[in-house]
């Protein structure tokens, strides 16, 4: 091996040693929650609940919305106290950090690593008495296409699905990401909105994902033509 070849991979070991420390997973998470709270802030935001949801026991639900519409519930939902299911990754375990300082409990896993293994965690927690929420289409995609977990979670513990999403009537959309993560640009008017429960969750009359799908996608169409209205 060429002596620049060594000094490169020296610095790859020195590098992920500081990356993947705890030191560094606390100093990104803290700096994010402090920039997320800051820039919430300036923005001008409206929290809409369907009356069903008001009137439900919070420990019997389990909350659905895309992976693209995260920012805004992962920094105003977690007094709901609900578990959430992150990727086993170095993004997943920089919101890890980030969604625990916000109040929220997590198990880890993803659709490539421990999925199953993390719906299962997921399902114990539930079980103990806390609500679930899913990123649907997470953790890599396909953007809108929902993942059988959230399905098998919901006839399991018998609890309705949630719409969850949130709009802003002015964004930036980013294309570069798979999910097309959606930013509130300053100033702009926000609304965090909660749908009527989806209670199809028996074997007889469950939803496909198929069909949850197009459930999520009206909602979040009607969501993003009522700001800007």
């Amino acid at each position: 091996m060429s002596l620049e070849r060594t000094v490169r991979s020296r610095l790859k070991q020195w590098r992920r040693r500081i990356t993947y420390s705890d030191p560094f997973f606390n100093w990104i998470s803290g700096l994010s929650v402090f920039v997320i709270k800051s820039y919430l802030n300036i923005l001008k935001i409206e929290r809409v609940e369907h009356p069903e949801f008001r009137s439900m026991d919070l420990s019997k639900c389990l909350i659905a919305f895309w992976h693209g519409r995260l920012l805004l519930p992962t920094a105003l939902c977690g007094s709901w106290n609900m578990v959430i299911m992150t990727d086993k990754s170095f993004a997943g375990e920089t919101l890890t950090r980030i969604l625990l300082k916000f109040g929220h409990r997590i198990v880890r896993g993803s659709s490539k690593r421990g999925g199953f293994r993390g719906v299962l965690d997921m399902k114990a927690v539930m079980a103990r008495g806390h609500g679930g929420a899913l990123a649907v289409d997470g953790p890599r995609g396909p953007v809108y296409k929902t993942k059988p977990g959230v399905l098998y979670l919901a006839h399991k513990m018998g609890t309705p699905i949630v719409p969850l999403t949130f709009s802003a009537d002015r964004a930036w959309v980013l294309k570069s990401t798979w999910d097309y993560f959606m930013i509130p640009k300053p100033f702009a008017r926000c609304r965090l909105v909660v749908g009527a429960p989806i209670w199809e969750t028996t074997e007889k009359n469950r939803v496909t994902p198929g069909k949850l799908d197009e459930m999520l996608a009206r909602f979040t169409e009607e969501q993003d033509a009522k700001i800007k209205q």
